[in-house]
Formats: structure tokens, C-alpha cells, sequence
């Protein structure tokens, strides 16, 4: 989306909020575009048949839709709610909540630097954009380093990373695997505990354990990056898979896709 452009672009997705539902369709807002009115027709809202639209969609909804028609001279644009996938839907929703959150915060240091809003953007989100395609990707990034905020105004940069470390949490990647234990021990179910509780404490990381059935066990392991969060992972699946062995059991980890 634009920030400077009224109406979308043909085959966007946008965010709207459903406003009014009727028989043949629902009108909504486009919440990114100055709640400029949108519609989308019954045959747009479910891929199967709708009987009872009102069992699909409900006033005060907020939903993902893509542009399939935009008539200016009537003022029209049509949507659709099928042409959006739910994956896709909820990752877009997410991306909108995030520029909100980015605009309150924006809001917040204009005032307390007794600037406008306008001139708070113009100052920071411009050339942040500029670097990265989200501002709450700088602002994760900012959160991480303070070279990431590298052009912004001057006048603004410290309060800017200031803020930014106060509300913005720095990203996060999570790995998955599952691990597969035996013990032969007639303390064995002991013996595993230990071993799980050895791995969860490790110190400085965040790895988390789930039983799920079967003598099987989910570990998670999060972390900053990629490489630190796989790292970690495959130490405390190994902390895991040694410490079993040691005590006369069988383990084995298999990292998910």
C-alpha cells in the first residue's frame, strides 16, 4: 500500500472492516485507504455455496479481500474474500496491526517532541522505507541494533531508538524437532525427566518441551536468528539424547521441516 495513493491498486489485498451485511453481499471500509467504501458480492464471500451469508460474515469483522474492480467515476470498488487464502489473510491482517502499531508509536514521539505527525514521518518512516519494506522490519531491526536507523534525521534518532527498545520486542525465530525416548530403567521415566529438565534450563536460552505421546516429546528452541536459534536446538536435543543414552536408554531427535 501507498501511503500517498487514495484508492488501491487492482488485485491489492487490503484490509477492511465489514460495516454492513445484507442478503446479496456486504459493504465494507478499506481501513488503509481513508475507510473509502468497498463491496463484495454473496458469490465473493465463501467458495462453497452460501446459503445464509450471515453465517460467513459479520458486522464488525475485520477481514483481507482482494481488489477485483475499481469504477472511480461511481466510486466503486469491488472486492473479494475467496480470491485471499487464510494464510494469506492473517499474515496481511498482521502486517496492518504492525503499521498501527508503528503509526501510535510515531504519534507518541511527535508529540513528546512537539512535532506533528507529518513531520515525524517524513523524518523517520521516508528513509526507513527507503532500507526496508515494513517499518515494523526497521523498527525490529532498530530493536536489535542502532545502526539499522542509519539516516534518519538526527534530530530524531536517539529518541527514536529509545522508543523503539522501550515498546518494539526485537524479532524472534523458533525451530521445532521431536525427540524420541526410551528408558529400560526401572527408574527410567525419571531418568528422562532429568534429562528434559537439564535441556530447559540451559542457561542464556529459551528452549521449551512438550510430551506429545507416545515417548515422544516437541522441543522448541527460539532465539534472535536463524543460526543461533538452530544452534541452540541441536544442543539441547543433544544434551537431551546423550544424558538418556548415559542412562541406559534409546534417543533419537529429528529436526522438523
Amino acid at each position: 500500500m501507498d501511503e500517498n495513493q487514495d484508492v488501491p491498486d487492482m488485485g491489492e489485498t487490503v484490509v477492511c472492516k465489514v460495516k454492513q451485511v445484507l442478503n446479496y453481499g456486504a459493504f465494507v471500509e478499506l481501513v488503509e485507504y481513508g475507510n473509502r467504501k468497498g463491496f463484495v458480492h454473496i458469490s465473493q464471500v465463501a467458495t462453497r455455496w452460501v446459503k445464509n451469508i450471515r453465517n460467513f460474515v459479520k458486522e464488525g469483522q475485520v477481514r483481507a479481500a482482494k481488489v477485483l474492480s475499481i469504477n472511480r467515476e461511481r466510486g466503486q470498488i469491488d472486492l473479494s474474500f475467496t480470491k485471499v487464502s487464510s494464510h494469506a489473510q492473517r499474515a496481511r491482517i498482521e502486517e496492518w496491526k504492525q503499521l498501527k502499531r508503528c503509526r501510535k508509536l510515531l504519534e507518541i514521539l511527535a508529540k513528546e517532541q512537539h512535532k506533528t505527525f507529518e513531520e515525524a514521518w517524513e523524518a523517520i518512516a521516508n528513509p526507513l522505507l527507503e532500507k526496508y519494506d515494513r517499518l515494523a522490519e526497521a523498527f525490529q531491526e532498530i530493536a536489535l541494533h542502532e545502526e539499522a536507523a542509519a539516516g534518519v534525521d538526527s534530530k530524531w534518532l536517539k529518541p527514536l531508538v529509545e522508543m523503539v527498545k522501550k515498546n518494539v520486542p526485537p524479532p524472534e525465530k523458533t525451530l521445532k524437532g521431536t525427540l524420541s525416548l526410551r528408558s529400560f530403567r526401572p527408574d527410567g521415566v525419571d531418568a528422562i525427566k532429568q534429562a528434559l529438565l537439564k535441556a530447559e534450563k540451559l542457561k542464556g536460552k529459551k528452549i521449551e518441551l512438550f510430551y506429545s505421546g507416545g515417548g515422544k516429546y516437541a522441543l522448541k528452541a527460539t532465539a534472535s536468528d536463524f543460526k543461533k536459534a538452530e544452534k541452540e536446538l541441536n544442543e539441547a536435543a543433544a544434551m537431551v539424547v546423550e544424558t538418556v543414552k548415559a542412562s541406559d536408554g534409546e534417543a533419537n531427535f529429528e529436526r522438523a521441516d
